[in-house]
């Protein structure tokens, strides 16, 4: 690019420097050779100074804020400051006229909300694990043959622990360890082996019991707390955070033998719960006891089914083995099996079974012909040989083959047995039953509808 070039004395007009950017030429005064002053030629346009140019600065360094911004900032801040401190003299102005206490956590945390409100507000994971720490014990039980971990909690504050009776059961010495670390001798006030409850009585005073919840009003989902001794005593007040999995879940407990002993009422909950749990309080987020827990299902397989005992229903039990020593009357956490009235065996259609269980094995022998003392069964189901239960009299028949109760299939025994206890004693189920209508006949489907009856716990 070529410089542009004004030679010395040629004149410019200041309005053709305006428009190419440049400085109008300023007249210089001159002498003459008469010793006279005259004004110079015009100068050429001098160029404009250039714009200052523009500074860019990186790494940790920052821009420093101008004046006006600084000025912007402590004008905000002092209205926040403002606005807080006055809302500060408005709350200690006002006091129980616009605000109430609700709730006071340990004496160490007021928590206010506007009286027009109907919001009461939870506790948080850390205050309401505190709050049922301090009414939970550890339970430590010893027989010659055994020792027991498990759980607990204060159910007054002269001295009355609940727990679990399968953590106390057959033991000789049991022992109760409170949350502050003191250790009691105990007896045994009463138990209800049913129901798996057991109140004990520790000589101690001014304790600090349970806060006792309602379970009725738990809804799936709802977050719960479980806090206990899991594993062993160095675990005391572990807690444990979980969800309602399911509420009123009718659990039937089986045996060796897959035949049910009795069915539990319970609270199905995803909060981790280990053998030396059981006996602990389950609590809501008010630190309120909804539920004692007491079992889980453990296997590889299994993830996250732990389950307590309703406070409502187990609290009428505790009341009265607080105060007698013994709990008589239905319970409502624990009835017997439900049984449909008959005796009979699993069996696998197209096959000739024995009559009689073997001698030997007690099991029932297969053959794949006609044999003396076998009968057939056309398809797979239970074949009933014996109606022995006055609500199947008269409606199921020796030879009837049962396939389904009210539409799930069964093949075995047990299968029977469980689709069956999915039920309360009292309610009426219908059967699908294959009938042997003669000789030559392959049989027919009908429906049979069976009153459960109840089997006293064992």
């Amino acid at each position: 690019m070529e410089e542009e070039k004004f030679p010395h004395g040629q004149e410019s007009d200041p309005e053709d420097c305006e428009k190419q950017g440049r400085e109008a030429p300023v007249p210089v005064p001159q002498e003459n050779a008469d010793g006279d002053t005259v004004a110079s030629a015009k100068e050429a346009c001098a160029p404009k100074d250039p714009p200052a140019p523009i500074g860019w600065e990186f790494g940790e360094r920052q821009a420093q804020p101008r004046p006006l911004a600084k000025r912007k900032f402590f004008l905000m801040f002092g209205a926040v400051f403002g606005v807080c401190a006055l809302l500060l003299v408005l709350t200690l102005w006002l006091g129980d006229t616009g605000f109430k206490i609700v709730k006071t956590v340990q004496h160490e945390r007021t928590v206010y909300v506007n009286r027009d409100g109907e919001i009461t507000g939870t506790l948080s994971q850390s205050e309401v694990a505190e709050k049922v720490r301090l009414s939970t014990v550890s339970v430590s039980a010893r027989s010659a043959q055994a020792t027991s971990v498990g759980s607990g909690f204060v159910w007054s504050a002269d001295g009355y622990i609940c727990t679990n009776y399968h953590v106390i059961e057959g033991m000789d010495t049991i022992q109760v360890i409170l949350a502050d670390g003191r250790v009691f001798d105990a007896t045994v006030r009463g138990f209800d082996a049913a129901a798996d409850l057991a109140v004990l009585k520790i000589a101690a005073a001014d304790l600090v019991p349970v806060t006792v919840g309602v379970s009725a009003t738990l809804l799936v989902g709802e977050s719960v707390v479980a806090v206990g001794t899991p594993a062993q005593l160095s675990f005391a007040g572990t807690a444990t955070f979980g969800k309602v999995s399911a509420t009123n879940r009718l659990v039937p407990l089986t045996d060796t033998n897959g035949s049910v002993e009795k069915k539990m009422t319970l609270i199905q909950t995803d909060a981790s719960v280990n053998p030396g749990n059981s006996g602990g309080p389950l609590a809501n987020m008010n630190g309120e006891l909804v539920g004692i827990v007491v079992m889980k299902i453990s296997g590889s397989n299994y993830d996250g089914m732990g389950f307590a005992i309703p406070i409502d229903a187990a609290r009428p039990i505790i009341a009265l083995l607080v105060a007698t020593g013994s709990f008589t009357g239905e319970s409502l956490v624990a009835e017997g099996a439900s049984t449909i009235g008959v005796y009979g065996h699993g069996a696998e259609g197209g096959y000739w079974y024995s009559d009689e269980p073997d001698s030997a094995t007690g099991a029932t022998l297969r053959s794949e012909s006609a044999r003396e003392g076998y009968h057939y069964v056309a398809q797979s189901g239970v074949y009933v040989l014996e109606v022995n239960g006055a609500q199947a009299n008269g409606r199921l028949r020796n030879g009837d083959i049962i396939l389904a109760v009210n539409g799930l299939c069964v093949t075995t025994t047990p299968e029977l047995i469980l689709a069956v206890n999915r039920y309360y004693a009292g309610e009426t189920v219908t059967l699908t039953v294959l009938r042997d209508s003669g000789v030559g006949s392959s049989g027919f489907e009908t429906a049979v509808t069976v009153t459960l009856a109840e089997r006293d716990i064992t």
